[in-house]
């Protein structure tokens, strides 16, 4: 399987520092469309370092050596460590304004993320391949989790795609909230 690159990259920005990448996080674009949701992400500077379209092919849209802007106000699994509060507005924001950005990945597939709309064979057996070759490439990848559990209240994709099931096959840990 080979990785298309979409040029130009969409929105990133450097990591800081020494930034130790060990999350993914996957996503459902929420229509069925690889190339208008390439269009609203410009519109609106947000990012996944991948995107897997309809057959399973994967693209590539931000370097995985820089943040892309895919999961906005978050908590994940640096924030449990750190004690971190859970506490969350009115609007399902978490208070202290955390974001899993800085150290995960963002690979979202192309799915209008309700029952009619299945993620197909292909979608998951890509994502499943895409993660064992970013393993070779960052050997610190250690949890996949879902848009849903690290945004809770806000997010519901991807809601289909078997997250724990790609977990299995991939040797990640799954994260998500106690």
């Amino acid at each position: 399987m080979s990785v298309e690159c979409i040029q130009p990259w969409l929105a990133h920005r450097p990591r800081r520092g020494a930034t130790v990448v060990d999350t993914v996080v996957l996503h459902a674009t929420c229509n069925d469309d690889l190339t208008e949701k390439i269009t609203e992400l410009k519109d609106r500077g947000l990012s996944y370092h991948y995107m897997i379209d309809r057959f399973g092919v994967p693209h590539k849209c931000v370097p995985y050596s820089a943040v892309a802007f895919h999961a906005g106000n978050s908590y994940g699994p640096h924030e449990a460590a750190r004690g971190t509060s859970k506490d969350q507005d009115s609007h399902h924001n978490f208070v202290e304004m955390t974001s899993v950005n800085e150290y995960s990945l963002g690979i979202c597939v192309v799915n209008c993320n309700d029952p009619s709309d299945p993620c197909t064979s292909e979608q998951e057996d890509s994502c499943i391949w895409l993660l064992k070759e970013l393993k070779v490439s960052l050997p610190s990848l250690k949890y996949l989790t879902a848009h849903y559990w690290v945004s809770p209240g806000r997010a519901s994709d991807p809601a289909n795609l078997d997250v724990v099931r790609i977990a299995a096959k991939t040797g990640l840990e799954i994260w998500k909230p106690a």
